[in-house]
């Protein structure tokens, strides 16, 4: 009887925890999106990767900027689109998502929201027809998932154990650690043009860079600095680690399309606001790039 028991408690603890990671598609406007419950340490930029969407829709849909944190246990809805959403069951990291049928829903409602064919979803569900119910549980494709974006482990701040010293033994003496301290590295001077024939000179320059040849293309944050002196109206500049000095960089912003071309005029230099970007470019490219803060999502292409 006690083995019954236990067996009984173990599969309703399975079935529980199995509820719990299942990804349950919401809509809003015929808009798809998931519901992630916020855990400890998770921020915007660790469910940008984990879920594969782009940080500043993240942060638009949910009303956050980039520097908020995310309180632990709330609610946080993750976009479906075509940067995410996948059709076919393929090797990418991924997860199904399934959606749970309303009194007003058809499978001709359900596909035109999802942006799949009505057989597909028969297909997925094992379905000989069309016809479903209120309460029907259906697959409706696959989310990217990288289930290893986590936080930071949190380092351990157990107090050191007391060394047992004898009596008469001489107590080690703490080396004298002398203060220094270093300049902080800032960025270096934008080049200043007198002309603003150069917007124009900076596209074509580009076009002529990467004609003929394939280019790199890189996505990731972009870091928006102050410039220390005027630049012609459209001229912009960039810090880049892998481009050479006097590369131009195309720099799009996939929310909205908008692109500027930026000279590279050195490395990106070590300093904290700069983790984790892949270019620092001008203040002055931010209204021209629709950005709402000093770090957004873009996505580059250079020679």
């Amino acid at each position: 009887m006690k083995n019954r028991l236990l067996l009984l408690l173990l599969c309703c603890i399975s079935l529980c925890t199995k509820a719990q990671d299942t990804l349950w598609v919401k809509h809003k406007e015929d808009m798809p999106y998931l519901i992630h419950r916020v855990k400890s340490g998770e921020t915007l930029f660790i469910l940008s990767k984990r879920y594969s969407v782009p940080p500043a829709v993240l942060a638009d849909v949910n009303r956050v900027s980039y520097q908020d944190g995310l309180p632990e246990g709330s609610k946080f809805r993750i976009p479906i689109d075509d940067y995410n959403f996948i059709r076919i069951e393929s090797v990418v990291k991924s997860k199904p998502v399934f959606y749970r049928a309303g009194d007003e829903d058809d499978l001709r409602s359900i596909s035109r929201m999802m942006g799949v064919s009505q057989s597909a979803i028969q297909r997925w569900n094992h379905r000989n027809t069309p016809d479903i119910a209120t309460g029907d549980i259906l697959q409706v494709g696959w989310v990217a998932y990288d289930a290893a974006q986590k936080p930071f482990a949190k380092p351990d701040t157990a107090r050191p154990q007391a060394i047992a010293v004898h009596p008469g033994t001489a107590l080690p003496t703490r080396p004298v650690m002398h203060d220094t301290v270093k300049p902080v590295q800032k960025p270096a001077l934008a080049e200043k043009d007198t002309t603003t024939e150069i917007v124009s000179a900076f596209e074509a320059l580009y076009e002529k860079q990467v004609q003929g040849v394939s280019t790199n293309e890189e996505s990731g944050a972009a870091v928006f600095y102050p410039l220390r002196t005027k630049a012609a109206p459209g001229v912009y500049y960039a810090f880049h680690n892998t481009a050479g000095k006097g590369t131009i960089l195309s720099i799009t912003n996939p929310a909205n399309g908008k692109t500027v071309y930026a000279k590279v005029i050195g490395t990106i230099p070590n300093l904290k606001e700069y983790h984790n970007s892949i270019v620092g470019l001008s203040g002055n490219a931010i209204s021209a790039l629709g950005a709402r803060e000093r770090r957004m999502f873009c996505k580059i292409r250079y020679r």
